[in-house]
């Protein structure tokens, strides 16, 4: 029955089955001051992301099949991405309480982009690796350390009536901290594109769009659950 099925999406079935499971055996939390019940809890975001893994996964699985030439033994380089693939998001499970959400997920996310656009990861892809990990870290926490001064600066105004109450809404400063991104991205693409073309050296090239891409998408996946609807998220190594 699964002898036509690619041996990646059987894998990420039951993986995404056992964090289902994690989740929920790991329970929630809420804030102290959530008085009012508007704190949905820490468990709500990788409850979400468990659920969502599994229904894709098991949709891919019934939906995918193996072409002919598929049908032959996966390549070394195939193997290694799997592996590779595995091994991550295995480590973003247990590694994401005690390091936090926003680093883990910034990792995973240029981890697999630059593993998937190289094709293989080889010896001389490391250096690429270990300085994408620590540009995309960089980068994550430059733009969550302003992002925070913008909304904890505008959300402490408004409660004291020095800016109009609208500007010292969530939802203004949400939308500050996506114009910031959005820019930031902007720039990026330009810098890194003038500096690394597509035409030049494939790695350092994917280097720099997986960092764009997996430190972009972290920001916004931080300010729609964490600023727009509130949801508590494992700060984890940073505290501020």
């Amino acid at each position: 029955m699964l002898k036509d099925k690619k041996p990646i999406l059987i894998a990420f079935v039951i993986l995404s089955g056992l964090y289902f499971i994690y989740v929920i055996s790991s329970g929630s939390s809420r804030m102290i001051g959530d008085e009012v019940g508007g704190d949905p809890g820490g468990m709500i975001l990788p409850l979400v992301f468990s659920i969502f893994m599994f229904i894709a996964s098991v949709y891919l699985l019934i939906t995918d099949k193996r072409s002919e030439k598929e049908d032959a033994a996966m390549s070394k380089p195939e193997k290694r991405l799997f592996v590779l693939t595995l091994a991550l998001a295995v480590a973003y499970i247990f590694c994401i309480r005690s390091a936090g959400f926003i680093p883990c997920t910034v990792l995973l996310l240029f981890c697999l982009c630059f593993a998937n656009q190289q094709g293989d990861i080889r010896k001389k892809d490391l250096k690429f690796l270990l300085s994408g990990c620590i540009a995309s870290l960089v980068n994550i926490l430059l733009l969550y350390t302003l992002g925070r001064l913008i909304t904890r600066n505008l959300l402490s105004a408004g409660r004291r009536g020095s800016v109009p109450s609208w500007v010292g809404s969530p939802s203004f400063t949400a939308a500050c901290t996506l114009v910031i991104t959005v820019l930031w991205i902007i720039a990026a693409v330009k810098l890194c594109r003038k500096k690394w073309p597509a035409n030049d050296d494939k790695s350092s090239y994917h280097t720099w769009l997986s960092a764009v891409i997996a430190t972009a998408s972290t920001e916004i996946i931080y300010l729609v659950f964490k600023q727009l609807f509130l949801v508590e998220l494992v700060k984890g190594l940073i505290f501020w």
